[in-house]
């Protein structure tokens, strides 16, 4: 083996260990957000449609450029270019194990202690064997790698690892996508964000008029012109787009057209707040001056 091919070697692998921890990531974080959205579990844990976004995009970049290294590998093995008996080889797959069990250690750790901390027991069940099954694929993987003392040109043993992998890569991409809400969608609620949030800026100033006047506005010109009411930075809505109508004394309320709803939304009060839930299409929310003098 020349230098040449030891420093490609050595790039395959420590690639394939990163693409490898990335997958393995991947996975478990789409199998743990799925279950967290199939069991709701108010005490603990909750769904996160960004971690499971991200995951996703892990999976799908990672998985072919594991499977293209772990290829120009064996490859390189049947050609003789890397004898299996090579303690680079060896001290390489090593080092795969030994990051491969601090991450698992890691992640059950994470695990039993979420379950400490009052997850279901289903839940906690579900995910400790999905770690496992993880560390013990990638584990009985490479420890046959180690012990392989003949090079086959037909490896069932790695075929099997290859397919069943595959298959569960392409499961979990398909279970993601079930949950996964659309990039459309996703603007979309963005764009209502930025109209709660141009919500909490004209309570804000509501509430300092308030102050001031003893009374609220009659209208949103009347803020304008009595405050430095703008819109939200970097919001795509204008407050054009809000309607104010005065109820009372201390109440008020602000509508605007929404192109989604948080009613189903798990955490919509981590986000919203409870007084700002609203459905789909026109809606009003109604406001209450907070300080009283």
């Amino acid at each position: 083996m020349t230098k040449k091919h030891q420093a490609q070697f050595v790039f395959y692998y420590l690639l394939s260990l990163i693409s490898l921890g990335a997958m393995a990531i991947g996975l478990g974080i789409i199998v743990f957000e799925v279950l967290d959205k199939v069991f709701i579990d108010v005490s603990n844990s909750y769904f996160s449609m960004q971690a499971l976004k991200t995951a996703f995009s892990t999976l799908l970049i990672s998985t072919p450029i594991y499977y293209i290294c772990s290829h120009l590998l064996s490859k390189s093995i049947r050609k003789g270019e890397l004898s299996l008996d090579s303690s680079l080889r060896k001290w390489l797959i090593y080092l795969i194990l030994l990051v491969t069990s601090i991450v698992m250690l890691m992640w059950l750790v994470s695990i039993l202690n979420s379950f400490l901390n009052g997850e279901m027991t289903s839940k906690f069940i579900l995910k400790a064997l999905t770690a496992l099954i993880i560390s013990a694929m990638i584990f009985s993987y490479y420890l046959y790698n180690i012990r392989q003392k003949v090079v086959k040109k037909k490896d069932k043993i790695k075929s099997t690892f290859f397919a069943v992998s595959l298959l569960i890569v392409v499961f979990a991409l398909a279970l993601a996508t079930i949950y996964m809400e659309s990039p459309q969608t996703t603007r979309e609620k963005k764009i209502d964000e930025n109209v709660l949030r141009n919500f909490d800026n004209i309570n804000m100033n509501v509430n300092m008029y308030y102050n001031n006047n003893d009374e609220i506005p009659e209208s949103l010109e009347e803020l304008k012109s009595s405050s430095n009411l703008n819109a939200y930075s970097g919001s795509s809505v204008s407050l054009e787009d809000i309607d104010y109508n005065k109820l009372s004394e201390t109440e008020y309320e602000l509508c605007a057209e929404f192109k989604t709803s948080n009613l189903d939304d798990e955490n919509n009060n981590l986000r919203y707040g409870s007084k700002s839930l609203h459905d789909s299409g026109y809606q009003c929310i109604e406001q209450e001056i907070m300080n009283y003098k």
